[in-house]
């Protein structure tokens, strides 16, 4: 363990013909492989293409710009992990929030969902957070605007045929020359409106040919496929360019005057993830940011009052602390996080306290069927680690520690440890060959803390 305290365009394509769908994602510093819309990021540049770069979007964002182009993959990386050049982020932070308790599926019609909570908390993050935050957000965002466009996302369909629908397309041949991004409103209010209204209509548009596109995949005729493929796309990418448009220009107004809070934490980082920073939330509010990696956070134009400052990072306690912030007024406040029990516990929650998103379940723990799984957890080959469990008296139950190969939620090989069964409380394990990052399950559908007080995976020195 260390220490971590500073304060400091054609309408004709070519089909990628690989079985899977695989994209590197380099400009952030990660890779990433998985099957879906296969140009997302390809959509991405070309909406971002149409942007001078003198527009509002681009200035605020500066470098992470261009990282947007990865960010509109993280709905899809939902529980799991990634690193990129000096930091670490799960995704599951820019996609749960008060007023987003769960996962939202990407097809039609149940993504409609999305559409207003997303376009509010992006614009809340330009408003009130730091560049790399407020980038992430928007990524969400524009990774739902995208998927509505998806052949067989607009017309749902499952199995072989949903992969050929959405990836017989070239994403190079993307492209949305010509197309002036439109102000989708003035305000908040007529900027919503007309931002889902011009999603209704985005879907239409893509329904239809969505609908063409599966008859023509049933047939075999990939050349027209990947014609309205294309069209589906150049379409999704002039609304996204519309949609950083009106996300820019309102990000400096209608902004109310308000309060800054700023500062520096200290705390203690563990093997493994010392690249993940801090995550910030104010109590019974959405407003919630990631610390850079020199440890510093910032809120701004937040409303004056009274708040509770909820603060989680591996290694470390819950951080809970009261503070009162006036309008007009800049807040410093630094803070210093007590190192978990036991040391080095490399879960955020383990001890379930943190409810921030939803009062009736404990953060970065995901009901799955009929267990609780946690954070995905970066794990070295070979090391030995300590499972360790509090029991409450007369639990029935038990944890499973298991074991992945890859940092995806799904695929990949597994292997899983026998159950730690309610009574015994402790076992050191060794992580098997290949495998690379590990997940608890608590084996319960209720609610985590009826059954345990605390659980910890920690590396053994």
């Amino acid at each position: 363990m260390k220490i971590y305290d500073t304060r400091a365009a054609q309408k004709t394509a070519r089909l990628q013909r690989a079985r899977q769908s695989k994209f590197l994602l380099l400009v952030a510093g990660f890779a990433l492989v998985f099957i879906a819309w296969g140009p997302h990021p390809d959509i991405t540049k070309a909406a971002l293409s149409v942007l001078g770069k003198n527009d509002a979007i681009v200035v605020i964002l500066g470098a992470e710009t261009e990282r947007l182009s990865n960010y509109t993959w993280m709905p899809d990386w939902r529980r799991s992990l990634i690193f990129g050049g000096d930091c670490a982020f799960y995704p599951d932070d820019f996609l749960l929030f008060p007023g987003m308790r769960k996962f939202i599926g990407h097809i039609c019609p149940e993504i409609k969902q999305t559409y207003e909570p997303y376009f509010l908390r992006a614009l809340q993050a330009l408003r009130t957070e730091t560049a790399p935050n407020a980038a992430r957000w928007i990524g969400s965002l524009g990774h739902f605007i995208e998927d509505t466009a998806s052949p067989p996302h607009a017309f749902p369909t499952e199995g072989e045929l949903h992969f050929k629908m959405e990836n017989w397309i070239d994403g190079k041949a993307i492209q949305i020359k010509g197309h002036k991004p439109q102000s989708l409103g003035e305000d908040d209010e007529s900027a919503l409106k007309g931002f889902l209204a011009r999603m209704d209509k985005l879907e239409a548009f893509a329904r239809e040919r969505g609908e063409k596109v599966k008859k023509l995949v049933e047939a075999g005729d990939r050349p027209a496929v990947e014609v309205l493929s294309l069209e589906n796309a150049d379409e999704s990418a002039r609304v996204l360019s519309d949609v950083l448009y009106t996300l820019g220009k309102l990000a400096g107004t209608g902004v109310k005057k308000g309060a800054t809070l700023r500062g520096a934490i200290k705390s203690v980082q563990v093997d493994g993830l010392e690249k993940l920073p801090a995550k910030i939330m104010l109590t019974g509010t959405k407003f919630s940011t990631l610390a850079g990696a020199d440890g510093h956070y910032e809120f701004r134009n937040i409303p004056a009052g009274d708040y509770k400052l909820l603060v989680v990072r591996p290694g470390n306690e819950l951080y809970e602390q009261d503070v009162s912030l006036a309008e007009g007024k800049e807040t410093v406040n630094d803070l210093v996080m007590k190192q978990s029990e036991p040391a080095g516990n490399m879960l955020r929650n383990g001890g379930f306290n943190l409810r921030w998103v939803n009062p009736s379940a404990p953060d970065c723990w995901y009901l799955v069927k009929q267990e609780w799984e946690s954070d995905v957890l970066p794990v070295t080959p070979g090391k030995k680690m300590k499972l360790s469990v509090t029991w409450k008296e007369g639990a029935k139950g038990g944890v499973v520690l298991r074991w992945r190969n890859t940092v995806s939620p799904s695929g990949g090989q597994f292997k899983t440890e026998p159950v730690l069964e309610a009574g015994e409380t402790a076992r050191v394990v060794t992580v098997p060959e290949k495998m690379k990052y590990a997940k608890l399950l608590i084996q319960t559908k209720d609610d985590p803390a009826k059954i345990c007080d605390r659980v910890a995976l920690v590396n053994v020195e």
